[in-house]
C-alpha cells in the first residue's frame, strides 16, 4: 500500500505531467532568458525518508513569460555556487512539455524537469507558474456537491503527509466580529475546518465586502486579492469557532 507521501508525489507527477502541455512553449531552438530566482527545498518536508535530497528549484523569465523547472539533488554541478550567485543570470533555454534545457555562460549546462511545487518565490510570475498546473487539475476535476459553488480551489502546501495539492476556499465576511472566515474543503468534499483573516491587508487598509482573491498568486494560509495586496491573518484565539476573547482586535 503506497504512504501518504508517496500518493502525494505521484499525483503530483501526474498533474504536472498532464497540465503543463498545456502551457509548453512551441519554441525549437534556445531561447534568451533571465533566471529571476533560484533556491533549494526539501519537497517532501516533514515526511522525508532518510536518503531524501532537496530540490533546487529555478524560475526564469523569457520575454514576459515565466518559466518554472527543478532539479533534485544538491548544486555540486554547478561549481560552488549557490542559489543566490545564480539569481539574476543570463541564460539560454529550450523549454519543452516536460524539460527545460539550460545553458549559462560559465556553468555546466542543466535539464530541469518542468514544473515545481517550491513555494518560497517572490516574484508573482514564478508563483503564478507553480500554481497554474495544480489549479487546473483541480478545477478539472469534479468537484463533490459537498463543496459550495461559489468556492474557489488555491494551492496547498502538498508535500508530505495530510497536506494537499489544493483545497477549495469559501471566504464570507462575518459582520459580528469584523473578520473574514474561510471554509475549507478537500477535493473529495470533506471539510478541513475554517481559518479567519481581518477585515484588512497586511499593511493596514481595510478591505470591503466586495473583495475578491487571486487563485493563482494565494496559497493555503496567505491570501492574495486581485489588487495584490496580501490579507491579514487573524491570530487570535478561538474554541470551536467562537473567539475566546470576543473584544480583543483582530490580529
Amino acid at each position: 500500500m503506497l504512504s501518504g507521501f508517496s500518493a502525494v508525489l505521484i499525483a503530483a507527477a501526474a498533474l504536472m505531467s498532464c497540465a503543463l502541455c498545456a502551457y509548453a512553449r512551441s519554441a525549437k531552438d534556445f531561447e534568451p532568458a533571465t533566471l529571476v530566482e533560484a533556491a533549494q527545498y526539501i519537497p517532501c518536508q516533514d515526511a522525508c525518508f532518510a536518503l531524501d535530497s532537496p530540490a533546487s528549484a529555478f524560475c526564469f523569465r523569457v520575454g514576459d513569460d515565466f518559466l518554472v523547472g527543478e532539479q533534485k539533488g544538491y548544486l555540486h554541478e554547478l561549481k560552488s555556487a549557490s542559489t543566490d550567485d545564480l539569481s539574476g543570470k543570463e541564460a539560454e533555454i529550450k523549454a519543452g512539455s516536460h524539460f527545460i534545457s539550460v545553458r549559462m555562460a560559465d556553468y555546466p549546462s542543466m535539464k530541469l524537469t518542468r514544473g515545481s511545487l517550491y513555494e518560497g518565490f517572490k516574484e508573482n510570475g514564478c508563483i503564478a507558474e507553480v500554481h497554474k498546473p495544480i489549479l487546473v487539475h483541480a478545477n478539472a476535476s469534479r468537484r463533490s456537491p459537498k463543496i459550495p459553488g461559489d468556492a474557489i480551489a488555491i494551492a496547498g502546501s502538498g508535500r508530505g503527509d495530510f497536506q494537499p495539492l489544493y483545497l477549495w476556499f469559501e471566504c464570507i465576511p462575518e459582520s459580528d466580529s469584523g473578520t473574514i472566515g474561510c471554509g475549507r474543503w478537500y477535493g473529495n468534499g470533506d471539510s478541513d475546518g475554517k481559518d479567519w483573516y481581518c477585515a484588512r491587508t497586511v499593511d493596514g487598509k481595510p478591505v470591503g465586502s466586495n473583495f475578491a482573491i487571486d487563485p493563482l498568486l494565494s496559497q493555503a494560509g496567505r491570501l492574495v486579492l486581485t489588487s495584490g495586496a496580501v490579507l491579514q491573518h487573524d491570530n487570535r484565539a478561538r474554541t470551536n469557532g467562537k473567539l475566546d476573547r470576543p473584544g480583543e482586535a483582530c490580529r
